[in-house]
């Protein structure tokens, strides 16, 4: 009987550890957790350019999409953090801190107010955006290019009963992610100094939720491109949808040429069952050259659509979560992403159809070892 304590009492110190870190904390959206999260998919692709038969690519195989290590919590009255870590594979490539999503501390001074400094997404606007990116199962083209995950510093305010907050933060450009180009190593592109300031707005009336938010990415050439993101999403038992509606613009001339329309809709038949529906279409008509880049092209003027370009995305899947496992997701989707490249006389169309059938599962290491202890209890 002493020997089986003895094996017990790790687990007696997490959760110890746990059950003085269970306060909740303003401004947080998680409670005291330890989870690992896994998605691995089967994807199929079929790409095409229309005119150009022997361009057509039909690559297919499993893959390992996401492997994270999540814990997090309150410290104490006024202070939390909270940790994701992308666990990958190809060492080398990137820097271990590259694939760090949040490293942050936040304190909370009193109810109303909030101050956040570390590793953090950057304060953009928009649902699909604002979605954890295992749980986006086929993405825009934007959201692809958009390396959102920066160090940065912010503030927030919220109302008293928490459903309107305003939130201001300065942190790291996304343009630093290109930082080869500008003669930065890879986990070096910091030094770069590119800078983004941040306003961002999220509020709840009944069943309408917003998330809108304006703001100023800096470039190579040290100017900006100025980005505004306004997101709607009306949510019921039954269904829900969401509709984003995102401008950027690096000139005068820029107003209504680049611009992304994105709408997800879910039909929820019971809590296991869903099927979803969503489209997008986005454009960047520039004809704007960066100084000291090379041409439209190159990249660097506009990281979230390539100039000169239009992108129509749309498909459709199913999600479905055991009754006796709801931490297990299996889900399966057909999507079609069309190309259309104006920098042509005549414009080149190539479609890229992907049909993706993939399991996700997220493992509550916390939830699970109280509930050990809690049977263990009544032994």
């Amino acid at each position: 009987m002493i020997q089986k304590h003895l094996r017990l009492l790790p687990l007696f110190a997490m959760l110890a550890f746990a059950s003085v870190s269970s306060a909740q904390v303003d401004f947080t959206p998680i409670f005291t957790q330890i989870k690992l999260e896994a998605r691995a998919d089967f994807d199929y692709f079929h790409n095409t350019v229309e005119g150009v038969d022997s361009l057509t690519q039909t690559p297919y195989g499993f893959h390992g999409r996401y492997f994270n290590f999540v814990i997090g919590g309150p410290i104490g009255e006024k202070f939390s953090y909270f940790f994701r870590q992308r666990i990958i594979a190809n060492a080398g490539n990137v820097s271990l801190f590259d694939n760090t999503d949040f490293l942050y501390i936040n304190y909370s001074p009193s109810p109303n107010w909030m101050l956040r400094f570390g590793k953090d997404a950057l304060a953009v606007g928009g649902f699909e955006y604002d979605a954890p990116p295992i749980n986006v199962l086929f993405s825009t083209y934007y959201w692809d290019n958009f390396y959102c995950f920066q160090p940065a510093v912010a503030a927030a305010y919220k109302s008293d009963d928490a459903s309107q907050m305003l939130l201001l933060q300065v942190g790291n450009s996304p343009y630093v992610h290109y930082g080869a180009g500008l003669g930065f190593a890879p986990g070096q592109e910091w030094k770069s100094g590119l800078m983004s300031f941040n306003l961002f707005y999220s509020g709840r009336v009944g069943h309408l939720k917003l998330l809108h938010s304006v703001n100023m990415f800096q470039r190579p050439d040290r100017k900006y491109m100025n980005y505004i993101a306004i997101g709607h999403e009306l949510e019921y038992d039954k269904w829900d949808i969401y509709l984003d509606l995102i401008h950027h613009a690096n000139a005068m001339n820029d107003w209504g040429n680049n611009f992304a329309v994105v709408s997800c809709a879910n039909i929820y038949f019971n809590k296991e069952f869903n099927i979803f529906v969503k489209g997008a279409y986005e454009q960047n008509r520039s004809e704007q050259v960066l100084p000291g880049f090379g041409n439209i092209n190159s990249g660097f003027y506009d990281i979230f659509c390539e100039s000169g370009h239009s992108y129509l995305t749309y498909g459709l899947g199913v999600e479905y979560h055991p009754k006796t496992c709801p931490d297990f997701r299996l889900h399966a989707f057909v999507a079609n992403r069309r190309t259309t490249d104006y920098n042509h006389a005549a414009p080149l169309v190539s479609n890229s159809l992907q049909a993706n059938i993939g399991i996700t599962w997220s493992m509550e290491v916390y939830r699970m070892l109280k509930d050990r202890m809690e049977r263990l209890s009544k032994e």
